[in-house]
């Protein structure tokens, strides 16, 4: 292992808490706010867990921006995340595996 890999991780690790904790702020924060403005809101908000609040936040925008840009970047930060995993995740193994001496 080297310090490489370690950075690669750390990035990883961090983008996901970031991410996870922005999303799951924006979805507690939008919940009851959609169930407050209808039972057909608070159905695409709980159907729907990421894609609903971030739709119920651009609809009602002018009450919701912060929640909405919270749900918003912590989406971006997943998927930074998930890009960075799948994307450079085979090539740290594979650069793993030759160093072991595979």
């Amino acid at each position: 292992m080297d310090a490489f890999f370690t950075i690669y991780v750390m990035i990883v690790a961090l983008a996901v808490a970031g991410g996870g904790m922005l999303l799951l702020v924006g979805y507690i924060d939008s919940v009851p706010a959609s169930v407050a403005h209808g039972w057909r809101w608070a159905a695409v908000t709980l159907a729907l867990p990421v894609v609903g609040p971030i739709y119920f936040c651009c609809k009602h925008w002018d009450n919701f921006a912060r929640t909405g840009k919270q749900l918003m970047a912590g989406a971006v930060l997943m998927l930074l995340a998930m890009g960075g995993l799948y994307g450079l995740g085979p090539w740290f193994a594979k650069r793993a595996v030759e160093m072991a001496g595979g």
